[in-house]
């Protein structure tokens, strides 16, 4: 497989990881802070900074598993 299509599969899981975890964590981020909450920086920051971080660590694992079967 060329490195081109390990990047666009990479993206793509990166961003398919991502949604998948923004819709099922926002509305329990959304009862749990509220509405006037939720519009500071620092609350949305450490929010988006953990589904970025949840989705690194899925992209970056599944791309090992797929070095580590390739022989």
């Amino acid at each position: 497989m060329g490195k081109t299509w390990i990047i666009l599969i990479a993206i793509s899981l990166f961003l398919i990881i991502t949604f998948i975890f923004w819709k099922l964590t926002n509305g329990r981020f959304k009862k749990e802070f509220g509405k006037k909450r939720r519009k500071l920086w620092g609350q949305r920051t450490f929010y988006w900074e953990g589904v970025i971080g949840i989705s690194n660590i899925n992209v970056c694992r599944n791309n090992f598993k797929e070095k580590s079967t390739d022989n």
